[in-house]
């Protein structure tokens, strides 16, 4: 059996690297006689990361897996205001997928792939009532042999577009990641801060948070903050504006998982903008404050009623607030249920897998 798994992996983006070896390891465990490829930008760092599989392969495939992330939304660009589609056409060795894709987008919806398809813990949306990107993923959904999401909202888009879907978690909650927390050391109590940025370049509230957290930091020396950076090549402006403070940056090419998990572990707070940033300071047992830069900080918040959000209007004194309010640190309730709805999730892919090609 040829899988790929496609996502958006080799961008040095820390949370996309921690899917990419989850997924890994789940396939490897629950799945016999594979070939697994992944597909994702070219970098050369991947290979490090992986145990055995093929990155960007041109091979034939008989499942391709969309692993986690946001596969499918639509924002408004800041600088233009016109609506920008991400429909995951990305330059890839496996032709097939642009044509396949191409004709659909362009409305030709009668394509039969000569491959299953599924989808694995991902996001859906916002989509900004673009009609266009809502086709889109409706068009590649619809003949899933699976599809896995990691919140409600996303389930809500399956249920009303009339996608059979199950409703899962991230897979960074499953317990195919836990190896990777179980073992981190406990961490001395510190007020030290981590904020985890990104470069956002979409228009989706009237403030800029960029300029409000560098006004917040500036405005209160006596705090110890620290600037991290989860994925350096997408993240220039942020790398830029940090120069002058202390800052953390995870570089793929020369540091290790463990060894960066260790690294966050030091942090008492976390202000993240980044979602996969929120998830492991959960996992660590850290108090966390997200960034509602887009929506899927706040389904976390849901999600995970002990996170704080620092709501899209991003106002300083706010942030102020919880910084200095006795946040929760006790996420184990809520991260319990999520981990177990990941792995729920992933076990009955592997059901429906073995009765569609094994037979059982």
């Amino acid at each position: 059996m040829n899988i790929s798994i496609k996502g958006a992996y080799g961008d040095s983006n820390f949370g996309d690297d921690l899917l990419m070896v989850v997924f890994e390891d789940f396939i490897k465990a629950n799945i016999k006689n594979q070939s697994l490829n992944f597909i994702g930008a070219e970098n050369n760092y991947v290979s490090k990361f992986l145990s055995g599989s093929s990155y960007n392969n041109n091979q034939k495939d008989d499942l391709l897996v969309y692993g986690g992330g946001t596969q499918f939304f639509s924002f408004i660009e800041k600088s233009t205001l016109a609506t920008k589609i991400k429909n995951n056409i990305t330059k890839s060795p496996v032709k097939i997928l642009k044509k396949v894709f191409q004709k659909i987008s362009s409305g030709n919806n009668e394509v039969a792939a000569n491959y299953e398809k599924a989808f694995l813990g991902f996001g859906l949306g916002p989509f900004n009532n673009n009609i266009q990107a809502i086709e889109f993923a409706k068009n590649q959904l619809k003949d899933s042999l699976f599809t896995g999401v990691r919140d409600q909202v996303s389930y809500d888009y399956c249920n009303d577009w009339n996608i059979q879907s199950f409703l899962g978690a991230d897979v960074v909650f499953s317990s195919y990641f836990y190896k990777y927390i179980q073992n981190v050391s406990k961490a001395e109590d510190t007020n030290k801060i981590g904020i985890i940025v990104r470069d956002w370049d979409w228009k989706n509230s009237p403030a800029d948070y960029q300029d409000q957290l560098i006004s917040f930091v500036n405005s209160n020396p006596q705090l110890d903050v620290t600037f991290i950076v989860f994925a350096k090549d997408k993240d220039p402006k942020w790398l830029k504006r940090i120069q002058n403070y202390k800052s953390i940056v995870w570089h793929p090419e020369t540091m290790g998982i463990n060894d960066f998990i260790e690294t966050l572990n030091s942090f008492s707070t976390f202000i993240t903008a980044r979602y996969h940033g929120a998830i492991i300071a959960g996992l660590l047992g850290k108090k966390v404050i997200c960034v509602e830069i887009e929506p899927k900080l706040r389904i976390l918040t849901e999600q995970i009623p002990s996170f704080a959000l620092w709501d899209d209007h991003f106002d300083i004194a706010k942030l102020g607030e919880l910084v200095q309010s006795e946040l929760e640190n006790d996420h184990q309730k809520s991260i319990s249920d999520l981990r177990s709805k990941a792995d729920d999730m992933l076990n009955q892919f592997v059901k429906k897998y073995n009765s569609t090609f094994n037979g059982e």
